[in-house]
């Protein structure tokens, strides 16, 4: 089984912290780091699902090759992590 790894970073920005995928439009808020990282964790999830399994317009396999992750296929894993 292939996997694709996802990063994201936590800053602070206008009065929160902010979590991002790097390689993705994805993002999520929260009043601390760990708030931040939860949102972002649950966002990722629901993307994922909304894209799974969609052909018209791509589906997930599609959307990670245009990110830079080619040859994605149904088994294929998907794992965010945190960095600094």
């Amino acid at each position: 089984m292939e996997t694709v790894l996802l990063t994201a970073h936590v800053t602070w920005d206008q009065g929160c912290y902010v979590a991002k995928v790097d390689q993705l439009t994805l993002e999520a808020s929260g009043d601390s780091v760990e708030v931040a990282k939860d949102e972002l964790i649950e966002v990722v999830r629901a993307w994922i699902q909304d894209h799974d399994g969609i052909d018209s317009l791509g589906g997930l396999g599609q959307t990670l090759a245009d990110a830079g992750f080619p040859g994605v296929e149904d088994d294929t894993e998907v794992q965010l992590e945190f960095v600094e």
